[in-house]
């Protein structure tokens, strides 16, 4: 029996996105820090201006998400948040020693992982699978 679902974009899309999830996950767990979090931290470490609501945004997450998952971070010590003197709302987040190990140590792996994943594309057809998620993503 065919299901509608089975011909739907969200459903192929959402399908695809839970297994690298879970895949990903495989390869971060040696490290005990999950996929979003790992992206938080790079996040961090190559913006020194960022905040909750940049993150939220370059990973198309809610703010309330965001924040858990840099609650929970700060509570495995991978980073700071201190708030600016002024404003109580807005937290600056930095990375812990911790976390910049962590980082280089699972540097190589995801390196890898990312590799794995390009390989069955060429450069055309990576460049054209970004530029249809871009325009569904711009859809939603």
């Amino acid at each position: 029996m065919k299901y509608k679902l089975q011909n739907s974009i969200a459903f192929k899309v959402s399908q695809t996105a839970n297994k690298l999830n879970n895949d990903f996950n495989k390869v971060l767990n040696n490290y005990n820090i999950a996929p979003e979090q790992r992206a938080t931290l790079e996040i961090i470490q190559n913006d020194k201006d960022i905040n909750q609501t940049k993150i939220a945004q370059i990973l198309g997450k809610d703010k309330t998400t965001i924040c858990r998952s840099l609650t929970s971070l700060e509570k495995k010590g991978l980073i700071t948040k201190s708030e600016i003197k002024n404003d109580k709302r807005v937290n600056i987040l930095k990375l812990t020693k911790k976390a910049e190990e962590v980082l280089e140590e699972s540097k190589e792996s995801v390196y890898e992982y990312r590799e794995k994943l390009s390989q069955s594309l060429n450069k055309d057809e990576i460049k054209m699978l970004f530029s249809l998620l871009e325009k569904i993503t711009k859809n939603v």
